[in-house]
């Protein structure tokens, strides 16, 4: 398997690692926005194939974090529930 590491990793495994719900919201936009920075310069290959994957499983993690605690449950949650898609 291939042990490649990208600038942006840090911040998603962050999110994905994270088990305080309180600080959930925050790792997933740390985690969007890395990745989104990533996207500004060119990228293909296979970083690109996973910077697509890391922006699924982080739109499923959010959708679960809101599913579980309810848009309503913080500003936070209702900013990043209307924020673009991934």
């Amino acid at each position: 398997m291939d042990q490649t590491n990208y600038l942006w990793q840090a911040a998603y495994m962050a999110a994905v690692y994270e088990t305080d719900y309180s600080l959930m919201d925050g790792r997933i936009l740390e985690a969007r926005a890395a990745l989104e920075q990533r996207l500004l310069s060119p990228v293909e290959g296979e970083e690109y194939r996973a910077i697509k994957n890391a922006e699924k499983a982080l739109e499923v993690l959010r959708a679960e974090r809101i599913h579980k605690f309810g848009s309503g449950s913080s500003r936070q949650s209702f900013e990043l529930s209307q924020s673009n898609p991934l």
